[in-house]
């Protein structure tokens, strides 16, 4: 049972909507300073992640596969496509709604924490990672839940299906990875748990999306790098 798969979604969900509630009596100025506080933790948090890296080219040749794919915006397109299709409304200037809102499924769904706690649930039953990190999705989705109103709820969707792909795939793969494959593959979602934080604090602007295959191919290229 993914019992910190689903913890961390209901922590997101509640707090999309408590954020949504809210956020006509929240200052104007809190909600424009308080996402560069959430994004120097996002930042911490992926710089615990990336300390156990023993080899990470990945992050830049996955990086080059996603923008070659254009996925950032095939990913933008589809989730604007569903936005304007449910019964959500997006305030303000679209574009930066957009833009904004897939740094936060970044940050829900494949952040460096998140998905090592799914592999950890799943290899071994251990739940802790995952539900430490729901006290702290909670008060981020609270927040963002403010800023980008009900439609956030949306992102628990695609957060679920990642998180328990992880979870239901660690057993399989278990006897194939080493200690050094879990490293890496921790770090690199670090990685775009820091570049989400630096874009949200918006010191960096980069397109995190496109980091995705990265994650995908971090696993087999430091297993064939093991074998050379």
């Amino acid at each position: 049972m993914p019992v910190g798969v689903l913890t961390n979604v209901c922590a997101v969900f509640i707090g999309t909507f408590i954020g949504g509630l809210i956020k006509k009596v929240l200052p104007k100025h809190l909600m424009e300073e308080l996402p560069k506080v959430f994004g120097i933790c996002s930042v911490t948090i992926g710089l615990m992640s990336v300390i156990q890296v023993k080899t990470l080219p990945m992050v830049i040749l996955g990086f080059v596969i996603g923008e070659l794919c254009h996925l950032y915006d095939h990913v933008h397109d589809i989730f604007a496509f569903l936005l304007d299709k449910l019964p959500f409304h997006m305030e303000g200037n679209q574009e930066e709604y957009m833009h904004l809102y897939l740094l936060v499924v970044l940050m829900f769904s494949m952040s460096g924490m998140g998905l090592f706690g799914a592999l950890t649930e799943g290899m071994s039953g251990d739940a802790s990672v995952l539900i430490s990190k729901s006290v702290l999705d909670f008060f981020t989705a609270v927040l963002f839940g403010a800023a980008l109103g009900y439609a956030q709820s949306l992102i628990c969707v695609p957060q679920l299906l990642i998180l328990l792909a992880c979870f239901f795939l660690a057993k399989a793969i278990l006897p194939f990875v080493s200690a050094t494959m879990i490293a890496d593959f921790k770090a690199c979602g670090g990685v775009i748990t820091m570049i989400t934080g630096l874009t949200v604090s918006k010191i960096l602007d980069v397109r995190a999306m496109n980091l995705v295959p990265a994650l995908i191919l971090v696993m087999p290229f430091v297993g064939l790098y093991a074998m050379i």
